[in-house]
């Protein structure tokens, strides 16, 4: 053998794999992969329930050669033009734009959310609250700080909250104005009837009970309200809007975690 067939034989030995040799030794930890899978599986199961559900919801809008709504005072986005052609650019910039956005915030009221606490988070309920909450928007709300709201019966409920410090955050939503308001320190309950008038430093409206809700007694609720210039960046950044299969055809994409949430958001942007 020359020195050229030594060096191709020592090659062939160092790149050689015993490749049965291995799958034995792998059968010898089955133990050890089955382990490893489970703890996989268990660390995946533990992040997936503690996650909220999200969903994708779109809708189509045609544009449709008639009439010009940006000429009238009223901003809709029915899309009756006349003509198509340099509309559809024009269409999409007024979706994106803040002051579009922040139309359909306020008219939703989406800075007022319902919550009901579950194992590992807090819930937006939305429309299936057994009450709606009447804002008195000339007077300030706290902000990101959910109050308790425990039904009693048909006709009364209770009032809690547990603040931690003497003054909060607060907006009021008429005019969108910031400031502070004092806050009881510790625990907080007071008994209001349904329709009764609240009137609290950090919270002002009424609350009224739905009647086609049967009240559940002991049942436990959270009203929450926040910035309203952070919910509509929100939905400004998240709202989607490009021209679909046909150049007079748009899709408006939108993803959340309610969808009735979403669904609501996108009827309303196609009509305001």
């Amino acid at each position: 053998m020359n020195y050229d067939e030594d060096l191709e034989a020592q090659d062939l030995q160092r790149v050689s794999f015993d490749f049965k040799g291995f799958l034995f030794r792998a059968l010898n930890l089955w133990k050890f992969i089955m382990l490893c899978i489970v703890f996989a599986l268990f660390v995946a199961y533990l992040i997936n329930i503690r996650k909220q559900n999200i969903y994708k919801l779109d809708t189509l809008i045609t544009v449709e050669s008639e009439q010009n709504p940006f000429f009238t005072a009223n901003t809709s986005i029915s899309f009756n033009w006349g003509g198509v052609s340099g509309k559809v650019g024009k269409i999409i910039t007024a979706v994106r734009t803040r002051t579009h956005n922040e139309l359909v915030v306020d008219s939703l009221q989406y800075y007022m959310q319902y919550l009901v606490e579950t194992k590992y988070h807090m819930v937006d309920i939305y429309k299936k609250a057994p009450f709606n909450f009447r804002i008195n928007e000339n007077k300030h709300q706290v902000l990101n700080y959910p109050i308790g709201i425990r039904l009693v019966d048909n006709s009364s409920f209770e009032l809690f909250t547990d603040f931690e410090t003497e003054r909060a955050s607060a907006q009021r939503y008429q005019d969108k104005s910031k400031g502070y308001v004092v806050t009881p320190t510790g625990a907080f309950i007071k008994r209001y009837k349904f329709g009764e008038t609240i009137a609290l430093p950090f919270l002002n409206g009424e609350l009224e009970l739905k009647p086609d809700f049967s009240v559940s007694s002991g049942s436990e609720f959270y009203l929450n309200f926040s910035n309203f210039d952070a919910i509509v960046n929100h939905y400004k950044n998240s709202i989607r809007i490009a021209p679909y299969s046909q150049s007079s055809v748009l899709q408006l994409t939108l993803v959340g975690n309610n969808k009735q949430k979403i669904v609501d958001y996108l009827n309303t942007t196609t009509v305001i």
